[in-house]
């Protein structure tokens, strides 16, 4: 890691970014630590909490290093309680996977197994649900089927487009995934995912993780997969560092150049390659990630100032942003106009049939504002005008960092006019 880069964190998220990119690559941290500023040890384990990363800090003990031993203490726990939550989640994953390959379904593990096997210790990845994708069309039916027969309910409350959640008597979460994310504001966008989709379908092997077989999506659309979960998170509340540990170990494992190929062409399809070389070029400067490997899927390495810039978003969203309750959506235009933009596609994604019927767009923005205004009151405790406010920050953010601003070929797919991402 670029010493440079301290500049712009903390003792503690210094220590913390340093000790991950040791653990990741498998060095001594010890040496890997030299230098490293003493951090407020109660502020550490929050900020590493916070990101669902304190397991992976567990080699340090293993290394026999000295840290205070509270701080040890509560890695050990932390730590111990992951691995009982991971081979329970394991099984359970190879119980259901298997229940619906039974059936004759196909099915593909996001996340999870497939994430964890990637690690130098795949127990002490947290995870607190299970993601499956179906990818073939119209088996949604026959899952639910298996889902009730299995005894799990659906959870309440809950709506998504790309997936429905199942809960069980222990409570954990199960997602069924029939998309590979939920649908952008550009019909284009949805229109190259679902093809990717498609394509997917036939690409599904076997993967032993912890002793148990899985069905993994192949490593091209694995990777893909990975970088939309963090487009999904970022244009919402944003992400956490779990989800860059996840790209870094991946990435560090040698991979076929048909595979990076794949993954190359996926992201170009989709317009995605500015957000692809940001989240690469920041694994680079901060985790370690192998430059030999990082070359071989960056079409242009970002200036430190961004990465920066992008790492303290990343920072103080905490995982999945929920460090921040005022973190929901980006208005990805500028002025009201990318205000109303954003309003108008979560009115569709809230109402996917009504939506389609133009006379009724009046009705269904009043419910929409209504449900909004609601929410943030009700269940977030916080003002819509908070909500609004970091949106309009984090919209500015984004076009300062020129993440979405490439052109998107669209080979086969009819375009109307010249598209860019930033239109998505």
């Amino acid at each position: 890691m670029h010493n440079s880069n301290d500049r712009e964190l903390s003792a503690e998220e210094q220590w913390l970014l340093r000790s991950l990119s040791v653990i990741l690559n498998q060095g001594e941290w010890g040496d890997g630590m030299a230098g490293a500023p003493v951090p407020d040890w109660d502020r550490l384990l929050q900020i590493a909490q916070h990101h669902a990363v304190l397991p992976l800090l567990y080699p340090i003990l293993e290394q026999g290093n000295e840290i205070p031993a509270s701080f040890a203490v509560c890695i050990s726990n932390e730590s111990r309680q992951t691995v009982q939550q991971s081979y329970r989640l394991m099984f359970l994953t190879h119980y259901l996977v298997g229940r619906m390959q039974k059936a004759g379904l196909r099915v593909a593990v996001l996340k999870g197994a497939a994430a964890a096997g990637c690690y130098p210790v795949p127990e002490l990845r947290k995870s607190g649900d299970i993601d499956l994708l179906l990818t073939s069309e119209g088996t949604y039916e026959e899952a639910e089927h298996i889902m009730d027969v299995a005894g799990f309910k659906k959870k309440e409350g809950h709506f998504s487009h790309h997936h429905q959640v199942w809960r069980t008597e222990e409570g954990i979460d199960i997602e069924l995934h029939v998309m590979l994310a939920e649908p952008f504001d550009d019909r284009r966008v949805n229109a190259v995912l679902g093809r990717q989709l498609r394509e997917m379908d036939g690409r599904i092997r076997r993967e032993n993780v912890m002793g148990l077989d899985f069905p993994v999506l192949e490593d091209g659309d694995h990777a893909y997969y990975l970088l939309l979960h963090m487009l999904h998170h970022f244009l919402r509340a944003g992400f956490g560092l779990k989800l860059l540990c996840d790209w870094v170990v991946f990435w560090n494992k040698n991979r076929t150049p048909d595979e990076i190929g794949r993954y190359r062409n996926r992201i170009l399809e989709a317009g995605l390659t500015g957000f692809s070389d940001m989240v690469t070029s920041l694994c680079v400067e901060y985790f370690g990630l192998a430059k030999q490997n990082a070359s071989q899927i960056v079409t242009q390495y970002v200036s430190l100032k961004r990465c920066r810039a992008f790492m303290r978003d990343i920072l103080d969203a905490g995982e999945f942003g929920m460090q921040d309750e005022g973190r929901m959506v980006i208005a990805r235009g500028g002025g009201l106009a990318g205000y109303l933009r954003e309003f108008h596609h979560q009115m569709c994604l809230n109402h996917p049939k009504k939506s389609k019927v133009l006379f009724l767009w009046p009705a269904l923005w009043v419910l929409t504002l209504v449900r909004f205004i609601n929410n943030n009151r009700k269940l977030r405790g916080i003002s819509t005008f908070q909500v609004l406010k970091k949106a309009g920050e984090r919209g500015r953010k984004i076009r300062h960092l020129k993440l979405f601003c490439q052109e998107m070929p669209s080979p086969g797919i009819e375009e109307r006019g010249k598209t860019e991402v930033d239109k998505c």
